[in-house]
Formats: C-alpha cells, sequence, structure tokens
C-alpha cells in the first residue's frame, strides 16, 4: 500500500472559469462530448435515500472486479487496476478497506482540494490486491458548499468537475466505481455528471425506497445536458432471505412493484436484476469490522488468504461474541456477489457497446 500522485494534470478550475450564465449551451456541450468517450469505463453507486447499502455495493463491487484484474495478471494478460471513490463524507469506505485512522486516511482532505481547487491528485494504491482508492471523510462536507458557490458563478459547469478530474486518469484503470450520498442533491449531480452506468442498490422494501429510486430517476433526467449518456444500468438487492437459493415472496413483489413503477416511466423493467444478495447481517457487520470485503472474508474464514509470507492470515472473527465467521457462510455471501458483479458488468458492456455505436 502506498500514496500515489497523478502529475500535470490540466487545470479543471481554469475550463470552468470561462463559463457564465450567458454562455452558449453550444460550448458546454463540445466540453461534454469531449469527456464523454473517456468516462465510459465509470460506474457509479447511489439511491435517492441512505441506508440501503450504497457503500457496501461500491466497496464490494471494486473488490470483485479488482479480483478480476489480479487473476488476468497472474495468467500473464493484460490488467489494470480500479478504482473505488466515496462522496460521502461519512467515509465508511475507510472501514470496509481497512484504513480507517492509518497514515493514508487524511480525511478526505486531498481529494477535496484535488476536485475543488486543482490540487494534486492523489490515491491510495494496493488497499487490496488491484484496487486503489481515494480517501473520504469530514472534508467532504465543504464538496456541497464549494460546488454550489461555483454553480453560482458559473452555471451547470462546475458540476463537470470531477468529469474533467477522472477523464484524465481513467485509461489507467479497468474500471472507476464512485459511491456517492443521497444526502445533497450537488454532491449527486457531481457524481451523475462524472459517470456513465449507474448501479441502484435497494436494501428496503419501504415507500422511502421507492421515493429514493424516484429521486434518482428524476437526477438522471436533471442532468441530462451534462451528462447524454448516463443511464441506470441496474437496480440490484441486499439483504434478503434466500430459501434453497431462491428469492422469497417478499422480494418477488417488490421486483413487480419496481417494473411497474420503470415501465410507468417508460424505462427498461428489465433493469431490475433477477439474483440479489442474501440476508446476512451479521457476516456483514463482520466484513466492515475486519476491513474486509465479502470475498475476502470468505478467503480468510477458508484459510485461504495469504499474508507477505505466504502463511495464512488469522480466521476473522465475529467483534460482538469473538466466534470464528463460518467458513461456509461467508463463501455463500461471496458467491452472491461475484454473481451480483458479473450481472452488473454484463449489463455496463452492453450498454457501451450500443454508446459506441450511437457515437460513431
Amino acid at each position: 500500500m502506498e500514496l500515489h500522485t497523478f502529475e500535470s494534470l490540466a487545470p479543471r478550475l481554469r475550463i470552468v472559469s470561462q463559463f457564465t450564465a450567458m454562455t452558449s449551451p453550444d460550448r458546454l456541450q463540445e466540453l461534454v462530448q469531449q469527456l464523454r468517450p473517456r468516462l465510459r469505463n465509470v460506474v457509479g453507486v447511489t439511491i435517492g435515500k441512505g441506508g440501503e447499502g450504497k457503500t457496501t455495493t461500491g466497496v464490494n463491487l471494486s473488490y470483485m472486479l479488482a479480483q478480476e484484474q489480479a487473476y488476468l495478471a497472474e495468467e500473464g494478460h493484460e490488467a489494470k487496476p480500479v478504482l473505488f471513490i466515496e462522496l460521502d463524507r461519512n467515509g465508511n469506505g475507510r472501514l470496509d478497506l481497512n484504513i480507517l485512522g492509518s497514515e493514508y486516511d487524511d480525511d478526505g482532505h486531498g481529494f477535496v482540494e484535488a476536485v475543488t481547487e486543482d490540487k494534486a491528485f492523489t490515491v491510495v494504491r494496493n488497499v487490496k490486491p488491484y484496487l486503489d482508492m481515494t480517501v473520504a471523510g469530514k472534508a467532504n462536507a465543504s464538496l456541497p458548499t464549494e460546488i454550489s458557490r461555483l454553480a453560482g458563478k458559473h452555471a451547470q459547469a462546475p458540476y463537470l468537475m470531477l468529469a474533467m478530474l477522472l477523464a484524465q486518469i481513467s485509461h489507467h484503470y479497468a474500471w472507476i466505481v464512485v459511491d456517492f450520498s443521497p444526502g445533497d442533491e450537488s454532491i449527486q449531480r457531481l457524481g451523475l455528471a462524472a459517470v456513465t452506468h449507474l448501479v441502484t442498490p435497494v436494501k428496503n422494501s419501504d415507500d422511502a425506497m421507492i421515493g429514493g429510486l424516484q429521486a434518482v430517476a428524476e437526477l438522471v433526467a436533471d442532468v441530462r445536458l451534462i451528462n447524454p449518456e448516463l443511464g441506470i444500468a441496474a437496480i440490484g438487492f441486499l439483504g434478503f432471505k434466500k430459501i434453497d437459493g431462491q428469492a422469497t415472496s417478499e422480494l418477488d413483489a417488490l421486483r413487480v412493484r419496481i417494473e411497474v413503477l420503470l415501465e410507468a416511466a417508460e424505462l427498461d423493467p428489465g433493469l431490475v436484476m433477477r439474483d440479489h444478495i442474501r440476508d446476512s447481517r451479521a457476516l456483514a457487520v463482520a466484513c466492515r469490522n475486519n476491513g474486509m470485503p465479502a470475498r475476502e472474508l470468505a478467503l480468510a474464514a477458508n484459510e485461504m488468504l495469504m499474508d507477505e509470507k505466504g502463511e495464512p492470515v488469522p480466521r476473522p472473527r465475529y467483534h460482538t461474541n469473538n466466534r470464528l465467521v463460518e467458513p461456509d457462510k461467508a463463501l455463500d455471501l461471496a458467491e452472491d456477489w461475484n454473481t451480483f458483479t458479473g450481472d452488473v458488468i454484463k449489463r455496463v458492456v452492453s450498454r457501451n457497446i450500443e454508446l459506441q455505436g450511437a457515437a460513431a
């Protein structure tokens, strides 16, 4: 694990400063069209409501994609790392990836300065094999204020600042996964302007969750001017029961409800994923407390995760009662995330083929 700084990036503030409310929309579209082809490997995870598992989804999706790249490297094929970015000031990704309070944890100051002040862009490299991350924390609380301040002077251009940053480094990564908060509209606009594909996690079946889905759909339509390629790739489900590997009637009914809403909004009901992440609250807590995504936890629980000396790392435990994590249950959860990730990327690749064809 080490810090890596991307050098000689073009300044974003200078570009933004050229725009005002009186600037021709054509000029903004020129900038957007330059950015979009470079951002088709950027996947966003969000929903318009908290508590739906977006950071858990972002971390596990990133880890599984990084594992795929590590496997390619082991087989002698070309491989690139994956980058995980969190915009949320809670910075729970630091817990999930085990860097909270470490020498690399700057509480988000470096990332916020890179986005809003053209400072150097630094990532923590190899937090897990082939997985890099930016650090989020208390400093991220200033992002909404700063972006809104700039938008007051420069119209919609400031919402492209993250997109302009990522467009300059995206070729270094196989995938970039951006996890952003439902709490502030300016943060959602910043994230939505940068990503091409959206994964929307669903962890509850109440009306508030439905409202969160509707909020995302409205924001996607609202940012069409600054991101015409943005689209929902998948709506996935976390924390629902599985019986003999199958969903229960609760989830089946929720799927139908969401599909009806999608059809009413003239969206594809096929966005709803068929498989889901099983209800495993204790394991999810164990993942976070041990700083291990689900697959890494499963490897460690089965004594298949090695340290730098080639020895198995200690088997992980539940912090509440100090019991060892059950190997079979951990493997079941890891397999859920493997299936989930495969489905998401299949959908993303399909969307990219369509986008490339439309741009040809």
